[in-house]
């Protein structure tokens, strides 16, 4: 093989290799600011899963749901795991029969 074909090889080699290196370092970088700020408010809620209102919560019609409440979900919006909004609107079965729709943060499991 000629010197000037294996000089251009190894050179062709060596740019793909770079630019290989190149886009794992982009990735990888942007990877580790893929955090979320409201980390207690991530993850979707199954529907069924039992939990407890946080704060007292008043509601639209003049009433208001106690602290310590339980209830079951029956919709999460969200649409995968990093839904992280804490003031999305999650339907709740009261124990007491009441559906209700409340935000996010102030749901505990």
């Amino acid at each position: 093989m000629p010197r000037a074909i294996r000089w251009l090889l190894l050179s062709l080699g060596g740019l793909f290799f770079l630019a290989l290196v190149g886009v794992v370092a982009v990735i990888w970088i942007s990877d580790l600011h893929e955090g979320t700020y409201y980390g207690p408010y991530t993850n979707v809620l199954p529907a069924g899963t039992r939990v407890l209102l946080a704060d007292d919560y008043a509601l639209a019609g003049g009433g208001s749901i106690a602290k310590a409440s339980s209830g079951i979900v029956k919709k999460d919006p969200a649409w995968d795991e990093d839904s992280c909004d804490p003031d999305r609107v999650i339907t709740v079965a009261l124990s007491s029969g009441q559906s209700v729709s409340v935000p996010r943060r102030i749901l505990h499991r």
